[in-house]
């Protein structure tokens, strides 16, 4: 019973130590930001984000000014994301935004739909691994154009090697249990 106890304590640290190391880095990122791109992984692995700002998209005359952007970041551990990517200017319209494998791939994730200011995506499983973010808007007459990408960790069903530890600590509760003596009752005859 002792190297039961001493086992799940183990795993469990491990498990914790692994999850701990969750977090964004940048690789590269689009030359027109005019202060690069920043990350913050202070609340990691709960949430990480990237940020990014450039100061005039230009100006077209009679009209919004599109403009287009990437980042390539990478994520150190892989689970299920929620995606969002916001701006704190409400005329900046962001109308696509996708993510795909930078070593090539299919899209893991996409948005198409119509201009806004805010892109929430379902979740997505991001493995461990380097992606490219890429994304396109409008500004109004031109101006700045700046915006952040938050990933939130979604609630995930549990890994196997966790179903694992739950089935072999509710095994280990029902052994003890059953291992109990019984009380005998006394009968009267």
């Amino acid at each position: 019973m002792r190297k039961l106890i001493l086992a799940l304590v183990g795993a469990t640290a491990l498990t914790a130590a692994s999850a701990a190391n969750a977090a964004l880095t940048v690789l590269t990122c689009d030359p027109s930001f005019d202060n690069g791109c920043t990350f913050d992984n202070s609340l990691a692995p709960a949430q990480s984000s990237i940020s990014w700002s450039d100061s005039d998209v230009g100006t077209r005359a009679g009209g919004a000014q599109t403009f287009t952007g990437f980042v390539d970041f990478n994520n150190t551990i892989g689970g299920n994301y929620w995606v969002s990517l916001n701006t704190a200017d409400p005329s900046l319209l962001f109308t696509a935004l996708t993510i795909t494998p930078l070593l090539g791939g299919s899209a893991l994730l996409t948005y198409s739909g119509g201009p806004t200011n805010s892109i929430t995506l379902l979740p997505a499983t991001l493995d461990a691994g380097s992606y490219h973010l890429s994304f396109s808007g409008t500004s109004p007459n031109g101006g700045p154009e700046g915006g952040t990408l938050f990933f939130r960790a979604a609630a995930a069903v549990p890994e196997p090697a966790t179903w694992g530890l739950m089935l072999l600590g509710f095994g280990g509760i029902g052994f003890a249990m059953r291992r109990r003596r019984r009380p005998v009752l006394a009968q009267i005859a």
